[in-house]
């Protein structure tokens, strides 16, 4: 049930983000794709008209008539589509002098015609004729005219009265960026749908393998919890008994006191009194259940012959620890164990992998 809602969560959370980002990327994109095929058209259309212009200036410079120069004009632009882009030309007082649709030739553009804004400014489009000066806009008509907006750029002819005028219909234009925005949007949810998609594959397999490794890790981790309880339960066992019962008075190698020095001051120490001893430079100091501190000129290696091994255990190199001084016993590592001694010692008592089976049975005596 947790890892369901853990997944609805995980998917819920990368569907957020993903489609967040995405979103505003798509706009992003969206937005400077508009503009950019916008200027391109307002560009495209200058340049039309322009060059357009100039070759009419080159054939009015060879000696051409001007009445062939319109004929010619007109040939190359009749029954072109006037739905998209198309070309026609006026002369300064807005009278139609080629069209792709010869019905128009003739007519005037009139001050209500239309408007033009460039820029900030917005004049009629019939004064922006009579200027004979190059501009570019957008041109828009009268509600009642029933005509789409337009982008317009004129270029007027040298040695002439012409203006030669490139249109684009905007409503074309905004036909192409529906169509625009129809391919990102399938380009967006796919790229979203995708994405989502691997990251959740990805993080479902990475969840499932350390899900795998945890696993393992907390199995491992309860069998040594396990081993470890036992070996509590049976060093306090062997500690009730060992109170309880006292030693064995056939031993009789076994040493029941130690005599050390405090002072000028001779002492006996009973061994039940000694918590551990422990190895500090060159000396061995012997400290009591009550953390008091002796030495004694016996070595390690002495003390653990002469001492009762069903009592005292040699630790490592440097403790001999007493049954009766040992509160917890820790795994520590991966092979060794932490004895936790009382009175607790400056330094921490291990016992390494190679006698954690002997202290074992040690214990289990």
């Amino acid at each position: 049930m947790l890892r369901g809602r853990l997944h609805i969560l995980l998917f819920a959370a990368i569907s957020i983000t993903v489609l967040l980002i995405s979103y505003f990327s798509f706009r992003y994109l969206y937005h400077g794709a508009a503009e950019k095929l916008w200027a391109s058209k307002m560009e495209s259309g200058a340049r039309e008209s322009r060059e357009i212009g100039r070759l009419l200036e080159q054939q009015l410079q060879s000696g051409l008539p001007q009445e062939t120069v319109i004929h010619n004009l007109q040939q190359s632009i009749e029954n072109t589509d006037t739905q998209g882009e198309f070309i026609c030309m006026y002369n300064k007082n807005g009278i139609e002098l080629c069209h792709p649709n010869p019905a128009l030739i003739g007519q005037k553009i009139t001050d209500g015609n239309s408007m033009l804004q460039s820029g900030n400014a917005i004049i009629p489009f019939s004064e922006a004729i009579a200027q004979q000066k190059s501009l570019g806009g957008t041109r828009s008509f009268p509600e009642a005219k029933n005509r789409s907006s337009e982008i317009v750029n004129i270029y007027p002819v040298k040695g002439s009265d012409w203006i030669v005028a490139a249109h684009a219909n905007i409503e074309v234009l905004q036909t192409e960026l529906s169509s625009l925005y129809n391919q990102f949007i399938i380009c967006f949810l796919t790229t979203a749908i995708i994405i989502i998609g691997s990251c959740l594959l990805l993080i479902r397999q990475i969840y499932s393998r350390y899900e795998k490794a945890v696993s393992l890790e907390l199995s491992t981790l309860n069998e040594k919890v396990n081993i470890l309880g036992g070996l509590n339960e049976q060093l306090a066992k062997l500690q009730q008994e060992n109170a309880s019962i006292p030693l064995n008075p056939d031993k009789e190698i076994a040493r029941k006191r130690i005599i050390t020095y405090l002072k000028d001051e001779l002492i006996h120490l009973e061994t039940g009194e000694i918590a551990f001893f422990f190895l500090d430079g060159a000396s061995v100091n012997i400290v009591t259940h009550n953390n008091k501190k002796y030495s004694t000129s016996l070595s390690l290696d002495e003390l653990m012959k002469q001492l009762d091994d069903e009592r005292f255990y040699r630790a490592n190199r440097q403790f001999i620890i007493s049954l009766n001084c040992i509160k917890t016993i820790y795994i520590y590592g991966k092979n060794q164990l932490k004895i936790v001694v009382s009175p607790e010692p400056e330094e921490t008592i291990l016992i390494s992998k190679n006698r954690v089976s002997d202290f074992k049975k040690w214990l289990d005596r």
